[in-house]
């Protein structure tokens, strides 16, 4: 019995990409998880813990010491990318409904989720946490900046509500994962020898979470649905290559961290700002942005895969 358990946490494990995609069938058929709605923070922190439960805070402090190189990621992501994306959108001759929502895509801070995709694709963990937050301090003020440069047009950010959220979100898991580390050391292995499985199953139900959000829509216009994956999906790609190609001389791990940052956006922000500040049918695309979310992990495998692939002929050479 043990031993059957084993090889179905093992093939979970080993088939996480497979794993996030089920969740959209899967909550396309059962919507009722929507419940869930009110709990995504607390799985988001449970993916923290998780998290820093087996990292160092040593490695964080490493590299809050590195400041150039974090402004130039966050300059890069925050500001470069959706300058990028709005001229290439506009030399296409796309209208501005769809160029709004796909610069504020490009604007959003790093998502918390995508420090569990970094620990699933054997990234910079804690590089990855340090972009999270810092992102959040910064796009308060790049998204309101990039709109009035870009479309003239005012976007008011809660500053404050912002950072309490993020502080909520990362520094209540940090500070439990070191006290557990402290006094239940011994009792701590089980989790760490299941961190990916623990990791997974939160993220799969915020995924589920989403799917279930936005099934109803999803059945009622589904070729409207394609039409505006299909724009938004480029950018995904985008995203995960402009995430390695910015940090070209960093290894490989923080190549990783700096591209799922980019990736695994914080489109809840994104998707608040686009109801409140932008027209309906941007809103939408915002919106249907979360869709592509759990399956960019299949191409970041792939890319990942060819990388590794390469270097390794490359070392033989």
């Amino acid at each position: 019995m043990k031993s059957q358990e084993n090889k179905v946490v093992n093939f979970i494990e080993n088939n996480v990409s497979l794993f996030l995609i089920i969740s959209i069938p899967f909550g396309l058929l059962f919507p009722y998880f929507v419940f869930l709605k009110n709990y995504i923070t607390y799985l988001l922190m449970i993916v923290l813990f998780v998290t820093f439960l087996k990292m160092d805070i040593m490695e964080i402090v490493h590299h809050i010491k590195r400041p150039m190189l974090l402004l130039y990621i966050e300059g890069m992501s925050l500001i470069a990318a959706p300058i990028i994306v709005y001229f290439v959108l506009t030399l296409l001759k796309f209208d501005y409904i769809v160029v709004a929502a796909l610069v504020l895509l490009a604007a959003a801070p790093a998502g918390v989720a995508s420090s569990a995709m970094t620990d699933l694709t054997s990234g910079d963990t804690s590089l990855n946490v340090v972009i999270i937050f810092v992102s959040h301090l910064i796009a308060p003020f790049a998204i309101p900046f990039l709109f009035f440069i870009l479309f003239k047009k005012y976007i008011k950010l809660d500053y404050l509500n912002v950072l309490i959220t993020m502080a909520k979100l990362i520094l209540i898991p940090l500070a439990a994962a070191l006290l557990s580390k402290q006094f239940f050391k011994e009792k701590l292995n089980l989790i760490k020898e299941r961190s990916s499985l623990l990791t997974i199953i939160p993220v799969f139900l915020i995924s589920l979470t989403v799917i279930s959000i936005n099934a109803p829509f999803i059945k009622s216009n589904p070729f409207q649905v394609v039409k505006y994956l299909l724009i938004v999906y480029p950018e995904y790609f985008f995203f995960m290559v402009f995430g390695f190609v910015i940090v070209f001389w960093l290894s490989l791990k923080e190549k990783i961290a700096v591209s799922n940052s980019k990736t695994f956006a914080n489109v809840s922000i994104a998707m608040v700002l686009a109801f409140e500040f932008l027209d309906p049918k941007a809103a939408l695309i915002v919106a249907l942005a979360q869709l592509p979310w759990p399956t960019m992990l299949v191409p970041v495998n792939i890319m990942l895969k060819f990388i590794r692939k390469k270097t390794l002929e490359n070392q033989y050479l």
